[in-house]
């Protein structure tokens, strides 16, 4: 008897506690998460704007090109068109940095968003006593995991939580 207590003792504390995540539902439900999209749409959408009022002072000034070409010596058609070459020329450029712009705030407020979230997991498996906390993502890395070990919620809870009042010692 003394033995089979042992060895139930024994297992009891080899046994490793595993749970799962499902990692797409906590960034959606995430407050951090939805926060940083709002800030990266704000400043998309200003970049898109400039971008727009520069596309729109290129398009106005090709039509008034058209209407006054015929008024224009065929030197001052040259300057005109040249000018609006290098117009056409630097508009092409600025979509291009507001593309190199948009990508890299993304990328930043994404893995800003990700170390959060990862730092959150690792204290609460850490107070919880998880040995293992696997992710499961849309791609199904993870085919099934039982109810029992998800602990999706109390990671949006707690993560939401501290998204507000602060990591609390």
């Amino acid at each position: 008897m003394l033995l089979l207590l042992v060895y139930l003792f024994f297992q009891q504390n080899n046994t490793k506690k595993v749970a799962v995540v499902n990692a797409q539902i906590v960034l959606e439900k995430y407050d951090g998460f939805k926060e940083a999209q709002d800030l990266y749409e704000v400043k998309t959408k200003e970049m898109s704007e400039m971008f727009e009022k520069q596309k729109s002072l290129y398009e106005s000034k090709s039509n008034e090109l058209k209407i006054i070409s015929g008024k224009l010596s065929k030197k001052e058609l040259e300057v005109k068109k040249g000018e609006l070459e290098i117009l056409k020329a630097k508009i092409i450029q600025l979509g291009k940095s507001i593309e190199d712009k948009a990508k890299t705030q993304e990328d930043d407020l994404l893995q800003g968003v990700y170390n959060k979230v990862n730092d959150y997991v690792k204290r609460y498996a850490e107070a919880n006593k998880l040995d293992l906390i696997e992710g499961t993502t849309t791609s199904g890395n993870i085919l099934y995991a039982s109810d029992a070990i998800d602990v999706t919620q109390d990671i949006i809870e707690g993560i939401n939580k501290e998204y507000v009042e602060g990591i609390k010692d």
